[in-house]
């Protein structure tokens, strides 16, 4: 999932979400109520026949986000889904991700340079080295799941980027 939605604006909600299957050669009634189904669990019931134009930042998001799910694939790669939005549905769609995340039941590697976003939704944190020369540095989060979006101000999360924020100034002045 790039970080612009990349909607298709001639098709509807629907359509676009089920494009990954039509590429398959599996879109038929089965997958499109399947499809209604996660439309409903994504925020986006009476949506469906809807165009992108119609639809907010966050709800474009959640619909980009539904087609990714409906690859298939175990492994789902986010690329700064988040980093178009405002401040505020940018938590609102972490809220919605963290209470959607137990149902997904797939392997997210999620790319962003927002740290607090790193450390909520992650399980462990890889840090490139400038340039992206030189090995990875990883920290593991450690943080309890189910994750809410409050542990931002716990002294565990707290800890946790001020340890963040000093490594990547060590890779910085190296």
């Amino acid at each position: 999932m790039p970080q612009q939605d990349l909607l298709l604006p001639w098709r509807t909600v629907l359509d676009n979400c089920l494009l990954p299957l039509e590429i398959k050669g599996r879109a038929g009634k089965g997958e499109a109520a399947t499809a209604l189904d996660m439309l409903e669990r994504f925020g986006l019931a009476g949506y469906e026949f809807a165009y992108p134009h119609e639809l907010s930042g966050g709800m474009r998001q959640r619909a980009a986000f539904l087609r990714t799910l409906m690859t298939g694939g175990q492994l789902m790669l986010l690329d700064e889904p988040f980093g178009a939005l405002d401040a505020m549905t940018k938590r609102e769609m972490h809220r919605w991700l963290l209470e959607l995340w137990g149902e997904l039941g797939r392997t997210v590697m999620f790319i962003t340079h927002d740290l607090e976003e790193a450390i909520l939704l992650s399980d462990r944190i890889f840090l490139m080295p400038p340039g992206s020369t030189g090995p990875l540095q990883e920290l593991n989060v450690g943080l309890p799941r189910p994750r809410r979006l409050e542990m931002n101000y716990e002294p565990g999360f707290v800890s946790l980027r001020a340890e963040l924020e000093r490594r990547l100034y060590e890779t910085r002045t190296v």
